[in-house]
């Protein structure tokens, strides 16, 4: 856990480096366009109407995905979790209307099902030293956190090259792993992008008529 603090601490340092470059930009949080951000947005938000639902949003950066889910559901419950403080501040001013905290959930984990969803972008694309231990244990952490379901982003590795700063995970470990948490997992690969999505359940989602 020291080793994984350690790599946490260095890591939200360089995203508020970022933001002395950029300020408040998608660069800052290292998505390659606006379009692509809300793609992941998208997907995310595709595990459920979320139309009055609470929504945790760890690793929120500048607090995005409140604004999306705004425009898409209208009145979702959005509370913001990241280790920067600075990217908070931004957060915040951007968006008054929602809530937002200064956490490490693996070293203060939030409360059980305290939320409806939980959801979390690009959090787990970092290489770290004993990067799957650390995986597996934020995906629980993540979910213990939710009462109705998580969604949560990977970067792919059926892809064609593979930057030695990323983890790419392979779909099936991470279809596995989830299955150890809940028997209701939904894996989408669908989208053009090199990444993948889970929704992991709390109980099955009734089909639609």
């Amino acid at each position: 856990m020291a080793e994984i603090a350690k790599e946490r601490d260095k890591l939200f340092r360089h995203y508020e480096t970022r933001f002395q470059e950029h300020g408040y930009s998608y660069k800052t949080l290292g998505w390659g366009s606006v379009e692509t951000q809300r793609l992941r947005f998208q997907v995310l938000a595709d595990i459920a109407d979320l139309s009055g639902r609470s929504v945790c949003d760890v690793g929120c950066g500048f607090g995005d995905l409140n604004s999306y889910l705004t425009s898409r559901f209208g009145d979702t419950k959005y509370h913001g979790v990241d280790l920067s403080q600075v990217l908070l501040d931004e957060a915040a001013m951007r968006h008054p209307e929602a809530t937002f905290e200064r956490r490490d959930v693996l070293a203060n984990p939030l409360q059980p099902e305290s939320f409806d969803y939980v959801m979390a972008s690009g959090l787990l694309n970092f290489k770290q030293e004993s990067h799957f231990d650390y995986l597996r244990k934020m995906v629980e952490v993540l979910y213990a956190a939710c009462s109705r379901g998580l969604a949560v982003n990977f970067l792919s590795s059926y892809v064609d090259y593979e930057l030695e700063k990323d983890f790419h995970f392979a779909p099936e470990e991470a279809f596995t792993m989830a299955r150890k948490l809940t028997r209701w997992v939904t894996l989408r690969h669908n989208y053009p992008l090199y990444e993948f999505t889970l929704y992991l359940y709390r109980n099955p989602v009734p089909s639609k008529p």
